[in-house]
């Protein structure tokens, strides 16, 4: 077994990059979304303010109308696309987060399809973690294992572990997270963070990186789309997709704490929190 390596404020400021005098909004890295749908237009808003405020040069959004209409009025500086236009030819993005929030909207599913056909660097959540394990595990891996990030939490790791047909239950995942974590993280080809008061990020037959543990009011809705977010940020920027994870965990967790102040939070307060957190590692 790996021995796990637990990442702290140093591991993070050794590797978070900092934008010099000659870099434009490109090569700080763009960062594409595909998330949020009719239904669930909020997780959209969340993932792009994470990106944003995260440090992306640019951030692409595409989804349907009503998703994008929430998006801009939370990041007007946010490029929208309507999925229908880029199911085909996607926008130029460094990095791609897909999944949070998506349902039952083809178009969209057809934009993460051809994300995944490009060999883009991604970040997969929640509605896209099957459809992107599967087809990993089948052996269409045009990205290689090193730049893609699954982000489940413990019901959706074993979800997307049933779809692969490993006999699996969230007491089983519970019992061993780091061992399902890195069961799916072998079957998908794929780095793993699995979300938890402690995540982990395990990478196909590589190390495991172990968060401490995060504060608590950090269990709310919608703060593992803002989590996406700045993982797009950090995998943009030309992390590999393991500390990726293991950055935008530890920067999600202290902004976190930065905008708790020990009382409840919702999901923009991280989100508001992070480039404090980002400018502490400076200091």
């Amino acid at each position: 077994m790996n021995t796990a390596v637990t990442w702290n404020k140093e591991s993070v400021r050794a590797r978070w990059p900092r934008p010099g005098a000659t870099d434009d909004k490109y090569s700080r890295g763009v960062v594409g979304v595909i998330a949020g749908s009719e239904a669930y237009p909020g997780a959209a808003a969340l993932v792009v303010s994470g990106a944003a405020r995260a440090g992306a040069g640019m951030v692409r959004y595409v989804g349907p109308m009503r998703a994008q209409d929430l998006v801009l009025h939370h990041r007007p500086e946010v490029v929208v696309h309507d999925p229908g236009d880029t199911a085909e030819t996607l926008p130029r993005a460094q990095a791609w987060v897909v999944g949070s929030g998506v349902a039952d909207y083809p178009e969209q599913d057809a934009a993460i399809g051809s994300a995944m056909a490009a060999g883009a660097p991604l970040v997969v959540d929640a509605g896209a973690l099957e459809t992107v394990a599967k087809a990993r595990a089948a052996g269409a891996r045009e990205a290689a294992s090193d730049r893609v990030l699954l982000t489940p939490h413990a019901g959706e790791l074993a979800r997307t572990l049933q779809a692969l047909r490993h006999d699996v239950t969230i007491e089983d995942v519970s019992a061993d997270r780091a061992g399902h974590a890195r069961l799916l993280a072998e079957t998908s080809r794929a780095a793993v963070l699995l979300k938890g008061s402690r995540t982990v990020i395990v990478s196909p037959g590589g190390a495991t990186i172990e968060l401490p543990e995060a504060p608590a009011w950090l269990a709310t809705a919608g703060s593992g789309d803002v989590l996406a977010g700045i993982a797009g940020a950090a995998l943009a920027s030309g992390m590999n997709a393991a500390e990726a994870g293991a950055c935008a965990a530890w920067v999600h967790a202290a902004a976190a704490e930065a905008a708790s102040a020990g009382g409840p939070i919702v999901a923009l307060d991280i989100a508001r929190a992070v480039p404090g957190v980002l400018a502490s590692l400076t200091s």
